[in-house]
């Protein structure tokens, strides 16, 4: 994981099931390359907001939280367990690097330190629950 995984609305690309899968892998947000449709064409990645700085957080903004952001925030919250503003507040508040570092430690499978998925209740290295997936997620 580096600071090329973090999208610009918090997702974290390392742990996403696109990015890890072993064929037709998602080459992630912030690089070119094969990414699924929903990926291409994302208004938060494309936000009229961040044109003069396409690689610039959402956090930066000055219309952050906007609504696209609350509403993926949500749905992230609720499914998978994490919080994409906690993460943009963090990357900003801590720096990119320190906030990687720290997601690191912190998604790392602890049955065998493999990156969990956020997106699975389950370690796809071994088998091991993914203690932050939510119930019924």
């Amino acid at each position: 994981m580096d600071e090329a995984s973090l999208a610009p609305c918090g997702v974290i690309c390392d742990l996403c099931m696109a990015f890890r899968r072993a064929k037709n892998t998602c080459a992630g947000c912030r690089t070119d390359g094969n990414k699924p449709y929903h990926c291409t064409v994302c208004s938060i990645k494309d936000c009229v907001e961040r044109r003069d700085d396409p690689d610039a957080s959402c956090g930066e903004c000055p219309k952050y939280p906007c609504r696209r952001i609350k509403d993926l925030d949500k749905r992230y919250r609720q499914k998978y367990g994490m919080s994409l503003r906690e993460n943009i507040e963090a990357a900003g508040r801590d720096g990119a690097a320190a906030f990687i570092a720290a997601a690191k430690l912190r998604w790392s499978c602890p049955a065998c330190g493999e990156l969990l998925c956020v997106h699975t209740g389950t370690c796809l290295a071994c088998g091991a629950p993914n203690p932050f997936f939510p119930v019924g997620g």
